[in-house]
């Protein structure tokens, strides 16, 4: 188990209590307790359970535990400051935001399934920079969340918990197998997990949803249980004579 969780929607209508673990396809919640909180006392119904958006309940644990794994590495939280030219202690230099993102996108991209051995190496050779330098910028990127933890014994990560609401196009780079062009929607994106494994589903999800995409996504869901529970209102209503 790598960590617990308890959450609620702003309106109390109920909490969730769980676990996360991690598997060969990486974060999972392999328990989740719900609780009804609804003054009607109706408990748990139907139209409860789709309420519980447990999609986003995972997404939002595995940004908590990769920023709990960041702040372990080597015992300090790593936090690079923005502007390039500002120099960190120790006397290595700081990279900015947008050089660990895009080094976190190639690295990605270069180690989706079905690509060759080699990542570190087209990516030196995509940033005219040495392989030593690529794979200390990797790691940074990793501490600075731009990229989650690695998967023991094997080359790859996760996205991390900052590299979220990615564009179409850099979706359809870090997960070729899925998107052969770049999805523009929801559903172009859950069509495209029927060629990705569990884990990649996952790491797309993560990588797609982002404040906006979230919100919007939560509008959809809500509507469409509202409909869905007038819809069942309408066929439990007792006939006349």
């Amino acid at each position: 188990m790598v960590a617990t969780f308890q959450c609620k929607p702003r309106n109390d209508e109920w909490e969730v209590t769980g676990d996360i673990t991690r598997n060969a396809q990486g974060l999972v919640i392999s328990r989740l307790e719900l609780l009804s909180k609804d003054p009607s006392g109706n408990g748990v119904t139907g139209g409860l359970l789709r309420r519980v958006a447990v999609s986003d309940i995972l997404h939002v644990a595995r940004a908590h535990v990769a920023l709990a794994v960041q702040a372990e590495v080597e015992g300090e939280a790593a936090v690079y400051p923005t502007n390039p030219a500002e120099p960190r202690r120790g006397g290595r230099g700081a990279l900015s935001d947008d050089l660990l993102r895009s080094v976190a996108i190639s690295y990605l991209a270069e180690t989706a399934p079905g690509r060759p051995a080699g990542a570190v190496k087209r990516i030196a050779t995509e940033f005219e920079r040495p392989e030593e330098t690529v794979r200390s910028w990797i790691s940074r990127a990793r501490k600075a969340g731009w990229l989650g933890p690695s998967v023991k014994g094997r080359a790859g990560a996760e996205p991390g918990p900052r590299l979220r609401d990615l564009s179409p196009e850099e979706l359809r780079r870090i997960f070729p197998e899925g998107f052969k062009t770049p999805p523009q929607s929801l559903a172009d994106l859950t069509a495209g997990f029927q060629d990705m494994s569990p884990e990649r589903q996952r790491a797309a999800s993560v990588a797609w949803f982002g404040p906006q995409r979230e919100i919007d996504q939560n509008r959809q869901l809500n509507e469409w249980s509202r409909k869905q529970e007038e819809r069942d209102d309408d066929e439990t209503e007792p006939e006349g004579d």
